[in-house]
């Protein structure tokens, strides 16, 4: 256990296991979404006239950047926006919809499907992949296409993803981007980055010490509703990069079902590691919730570790802790001699699909 820990704070040993450097891409995340808030797109994009809903669809690491949007600006809208991840979209998409489409690879199946669908009720279409035919599409029916570096796993590009998204909402007029805001956030995560890094030591460095707390667990992640995509985030990357089962709630709903198998359990019953993702601008009623529920069932979890949130924006403190959380995945999948990149599973489905 004592020699796991010791690779944590060595970088040669890191490297020897992240092959296809995800810590480093992990890093990148400042870089990353700078760049891809100053993406132009290859076809512009006219700013939405009668919108009445905004669809936001894709699969998996890509769709995720949907979900971030909906806990940032969901209840800022007068209309309803919706993250579509199927083959198919909702009946009441139509030629008052915007539709934007994300999918890094630009071959994702499902988002291809629900495209031809959309393009057959009349949706507005605004595409971001790095290629791919979701590429090839948007070039040929001259939907305003952003087109990000390529090269990377789809879960680690998300700070492209998102940046785009953020830049293509801003241009249709569905939301303003605050200056500000923008430049709070690329000022926080490289100070993150610093606090989180290889070179700070287990001892001092919270990333690594949750990393180790899930090492042999099973991750049970709780978030409050208005961050519900950094629990959802940190789920899927424990998943895929740590290659561990995890589960995922948000408040208030699990106080509502959830809680009930958890009293009175004895910790000799269970294999949980519960991390709490926690905000301090959370109403107050939410967090005295959030505390009761922490008082009752703390002691029968074992514990639980609390995450709090950095920064004064909404969106720097909802991506502090994405940040913090895909560093964490990757500690614990160098923890268990794992290389995080590798999906092998998922490449197979899809060989097989393709069939």
């Amino acid at each position: 256990m004592a020699d796991n820990i010791k690779n944590l704070d060595n970088n040669e040993a890191i490297k020897k296991l992240d092959k296809a450097a995800m810590l480093e891409a992990v890093a990148a995340w400042p870089e990353m979404l700078q760049a891809a808030l100053g993406i132009v797109p290859l076809v512009a994009v006219r700013r939405a006239k009668q919108v009445k809903q905004v669809v936001i669809s894709g699969m998996g690491g890509s769709a995720i950047a949907g979900n971030i949007v909906l806990d940032l600006y969901a209840h800022q809208l007068g209309y309803p926006l919706f993250v579509n991840r199927d083959y198919s979209l909702p009946a009441f998409v139509a030629k008052g919809t915007a539709l934007l489409a994300l999918s890094y690879s630009g071959n994702t199946e499902e988002t291809l499907a629900a495209i031809k669908e959309a393009e057959g009720r009349g949706a507005q279409i605004i595409a971001i992949t790095s290629g791919g035919k979701l590429k090839d599409l948007a070039v040929q029916a001259g939907w305003p296409l952003f087109v990000v570096p390529a090269g990377q796993q789809p879960r680690a590009a998300l700070p492209y993803l998102l940046g785009c998204l953020l830049n293509a909402l801003g241009q249709l007029g569905i939301i303003e981007l605050d200056p500000q805001e923008l430049s709070e956030v690329l000022l926080l995560l490289p100070r993150l980055r610093e606090e989180y890094s290889v070179a700070k030591s287990y001892r001092v460095n919270p990333a690594k010490q949750l990393a180790h707390k899930l090492l042999g667990k099973l991750p049970v992640v709780l978030a409050g509703g208005g961050y519900a995509s950094a629990g959802l985030r940190l789920k899927t990357q424990l998943n895929e990069n740590s290659k561990a089962s995890a589960l995922y709630n948000v408040f208030p709903e699990l106080d509502h079902n959830e809680i009930v198998p958890w009293s009175g359990l004895k910790r000799s019953e269970h294999n949980f590691a519960v991390v709490l993702l926690r905000d301090k601008n959370d109403p107050a009623r939410l967090q005295k919730r959030i505390d009761i529920t922490k008082s009752l069932i703390g002691r029968e979890l074992g514990g639980i570790s609390e995450v709090w949130s950095q920064g004064k924006s909404s969106l720097a403190r909802l991506l502090s802790l994405i940040f913090f959380g895909d560093l964490v995945s990757v500690y614990l999948a160098i923890l268990k001699r794992l290389d995080p990149s590798p999906v092998a599973i998922i490449e197979r489905l899809k060989r097989e699909l393709s069939r």
